[in-house]
C-alpha cells in the first residue's frame, strides 16, 4: 500500500555512523585476538556474493551490509534492484534525461532493470542524503543510509520504508525482503533466475 506524505514528515535519519565504527573496531579486536584461521574464515565469508537483500532484527538496521547494485552489474533484470528502485520512487529522486530535463522517478520506472535513469536517479539521491560517495552506484554506504527509513518489522513481516514523498512497503519473511513488482511479492534477489 502507497500513500502520500508530505515532504518532511520522515523520520529523522538515525546517528548510525558512530555506532557502526564502535562495533566495526570491537570486531576487527575480536578477529586480531582470535588469531589466523577465523581471518581466512571471515575472508572466505565476505567474498561470496549475496543472493537476497535479507535482514534480522530492527529493519532500520537491515541494509548496511548489502552487496552493491550498478549498471554494470545488474543491467539485467533483478529484483534487488527493483527494491531499490522503490526506495527511489518513495524519496522522489530525480534523473536527468540526455537534454538534461530533470523528471522525477515513477512507479512506471520500477522495471527491475539498473539502466541510465535508475544511475541517474542513484547519484541524485545520494547527493541529496550528503553521501560521501556520490557515483551512481547502490553499496554499503547507500544500502544503509536508505535502511535508516525503514521501520518494522509488524508481525505480518511488512516493513515501511519512510519516503520524502511516499511511504512503501517490504515484506521481510524468515529474514528474506521480497518487494511488490506488477502487484506480486518477489523476493528481492540479486540476480533472476526466470
Amino acid at each position: 500500500m502507497h500513500h502520500t506524505t508530505t515532504t518532511g514528515s520522515r523520520r529523522p535519519r538515525q546517528p548510525r555512523r558512530l555506532l557502526a565504527a564502535v562495533v566495526a573496531t570491537a570486531a576487527g579486536a575480536g578477529l586480531a585476538l582470535a588469531g589466523a584461521a577465523p581471518l581466512a574464515t571471515a575472508a572466505t565469508a565476505t567474498a561470496a556474493a549475496p543472493r537476497v537483500i535479507d535482514g534480522s532484527g530492527y529493519a532500520y538496521n537491515d541494509w548496511g551490509e548489502e552487496g552493491t547494485l550498478s549498471i554494470d552489474s545488474h543491467s539485467t533484470v533483478s529484483d534487488a534492484t527493483a527494491l531499490w528502485q522503490t526506495v527511489l520512487y518513495a524519496d522522489g529522486a530525480k534523473w536527468r534525461d540526455d537534454d538534461g530535463a530533470l523528471h522525477t522517478f515513477r512507479k512506471s520506472d520500477i522495471t527491475g532493470r539498473f539502466e541510465e535513469r535508475t544511475e541517474s536517479a542513484t547519484y541524485w539521491w545520494q547527493r541529496h542524503e550528503d553521501l560521501e560517495d556520490v557515483n551512481g552506484v547502490v553499496d554499503k554506504e547507500t544500502f544503509g543510509a536508505a535502511d535508516n527509513s525503514l521501520s518494522g518489522p509488524e508481525p505480518d513481516g511488512k516493513v515501511l520504508y519512510l519516503g520524502y514523498r511516499h511511504d512503501v512497503a517490504f515484506k521481510r519473511i524468515r529474514g528474506e525482503y521480497y518487494v511488490k513488482v506488477s502487484g506480486q511479492w518477489r523476493k528481492a534477489a540479486y540476480k533472476s533466475f526466470d
